[in-house]
């Protein structure tokens, strides 16, 4: 996990969702839309600190900046404010390419986000009843029966991009951007 001391302060993080989608009209008017590809985050936030903090900054680079992946709090993003208490879990096994997944009763909404324990993808809710959610996108990996599904403290799990700019400036008050994609495995 990318984790800074109280020294370096992450503003500006900002999340956007891409989508590969492909829409056509038929001749009749009716529109066509689907999928044509992964649908992946991306995620840019700055690093602000001070001199003193630059050992910390060139540790996190050494690190991450091969394309080593790393995990990152979605900040107030990662909360959950919905009427979903307690835990929650697959009630069967779903294999990867599907959509819907049996749960135990829920509570969850449409358009929240989730998580499993056994990979770190970003799932949507797009549609829902009390013992099932239909996700966006399709499974990247299996769920297993009675996996915990999480719907709060989410993480993305990221690799920096190839085209950031490491240029490390110098002063009183330092400011580095980064831009990341999450890492879909």
């Amino acid at each position: 996990m990318a984790s800074f001391s109280n020294q370096i302060k992450i503003t500006n993080f900002q999340i956007k969702s891409t989508e590969p989608v492909y829409s056509n009209q038929t001749w009749t008017g009716q529109r066509i839309m689907r999928s044509t590809g992964i649908q992946y985050y991306e995620i840019q936030f700055q690093l602000s600190f001070n001199p003193v903090s630059v050992g910390e900054v060139q540790n996190f680079l050494a690190q991450y900046s091969q394309g080593k992946p790393f995990t990152f709090s979605l900040g107030l993003l990662s909360t959950y404010r919905g009427t979903q208490t307690g835990s929650l879990t697959s009630t069967a096994l779903v294999n990867k390419g599907n959509r819907v997944i049996n749960t135990s009763n829920n509570s969850l909404a449409v358009g929240e986000w989730i998580q499993f324990t056994n990979h770190n993808k970003i799932y949507r809710i797009i549609e829902r009843t009390s013992t099932s959610i239909t996700i966006f996108p399709v499974l990247q990996n299996t769920v297993q029966a009675s996996e915990i599904i999480k719907y709060n403290n989410l993480m993305v799990e990221a690799v920096l991009d190839p085209d950031n700019d490491y240029t490390l400036p110098v002063g009183n008050i330092m400011n580095m951007t980064f831009k990341a994609t999450e890492n879909i495995t």
